[in-house]
């Protein structure tokens, strides 16, 4: 075959490399979906991930003029289209390894493990990346396109210092352009075993961590499915679920889960105006959200516990979005932003009322 043929057969079939890689990326998201919950795949997932098919260039140059084995170098070839998988940690590669083995629509073979890489040569520090391939099983129709069986895409899992070090070295040093020398070669080894003992280092704070959030967690978990229980909706856990829920986490401690659904089901208006504000206003997608309406003493918008809650809430959402430059006290202070209410920090909520009306009170 020669290169105008091979590039005329690429420009024919490359509609259908581009539906497969999209096809892909969105099944492998949903597979992981439930494995993360109930943090959002946008906190799992540390880059975007984006299919790439590869260009014209790349692909006759890997082709014809890399010097490798190929028999059939159109078929042989299996990252035509590919995607990485960046996440922070070892333990989150294998939620990812296990949403690609464990999906239906296509045939997987695992063809680098950087794991047993190690195992085999454990004195050596070299690029790590577990490296997947997966075929089309069946031919399959995804919108105007079919994809004929057995396409292949190649996915790419590691970790975000593993990341690193393959931009810097693997993508660089390690091509044939580039002329290695020992100097260069000891450097990467020296940064790829820093990288490891980094990463042992991670994953052992990240263990303590889990340890003291476990509670907390579990019951999210739990308001998870009581949100779906109650509104008929997903919720959408960010960073202002782990707000919310250290705000409430006394009535989960004195009242538990089931406690917290007896009471809204006995107030079914309360779950009513969760969903009815959870279509503008995100803090209403968060499941601790539900523990707004519940309090030892009755709903908390009737009770002084409840606005001393929200105050603290309101504080706490105002603090993180001046670390995200929503809202600084400069521009407070220099007058070209007007005070900002409890009821502007969180729109919704109806604690600047609740506030002003107490203090005009104590007035």
């Amino acid at each position: 075959m020669t290169e105008d043929e091979f590039l005329e057969r690429w420009n024919q079939e490359r509609p259908q490399y581009e539906t497969w890689g999209q096809f892909v990326s969105e099944r492998v998201t949903e597979e992981m979906r439930p494995h993360v919950k109930p943090i959002s795949m946008d906190l799992f997932i540390r880059i975007p991930i984006k299919p790439r098919v590869k260009s014209d260039g790349s692909f006759i140059t890997k082709a014809f003029y890399r010097n490798k084995p190929y028999t059939n170098p159109f078929d042989d070839i299996t990252d035509k289209v590919g995607m990485r998988v960046v996440v922070l940690l070892p333990d989150d590669m294998a939620i990812v390894c296990k949403a690609i083995e464990d999906c239906n629509d296509w045939d997987w073979s695992k063809d680098r493990d950087y794991e047993e890489e190690r195992d085999k040569k454990p004195y050596v520090f070299d690029y790590q990346s577990d490296h997947y391939i997966v075929r089309c099983r069946g031919d399959k129709t995804v919108g105007a396109v079919t994809v004929k069986s057995g396409t292949p895409c190649e996915i790419q899992v590691r970790t975000i210092l593993q990341h690193a070090h393959s931009e810097l070295t693997h993508d660089t040093i390690y091509k044939p352009s580039v002329v290695q020398t020992p100097a260069m070669l000891r450097a990467a080894a020296k940064s790829m075993a820093l990288i490891e003992a980094t990463s042992d280092y991670f994953q052992n704070l990240v263990e303590q961590i889990e340890e003291a959030v476990g509670p907390n967690k579990s019951f999210t978990l739990q308001l998870v499915d009581l949100y779906r229980e109650l509104l008929d909706a997903a919720p959408d856990p960010t960073k202002a679920e782990g707000l919310l829920s250290d705000a409430y986490a006394d009535i989960l401690g004195t009242q538990g889960v089931a406690a917290v659904r007896d009471f809204l089901k006995a107030k079914p208006f309360v779950a009513g105006q969760v969903k009815e504000r959870a279509r503008s206003r995100f803090l209403f997608r968060q499941p601790s959200i539900l523990l707004a309406g519940t309090s030892k003493n009755g709903p908390v918008m009737a009770c002084v516990h409840g606005i001393r809650r929200f105050v603290v809430l309101a504080r706490l959402v105002w603090r993180h979005q001046r670390l995200f430059g929503l809202l600084t006290l400069r521009s407070v202070r220099s007058g070209r932003t007007p005070p900002v209410t409890q009821r502007q920090l969180v729109p919704g909520l109806p604690v600047g009322g609740c506030c002003r009306r107490g203090s005009e009170a104590r007035s």
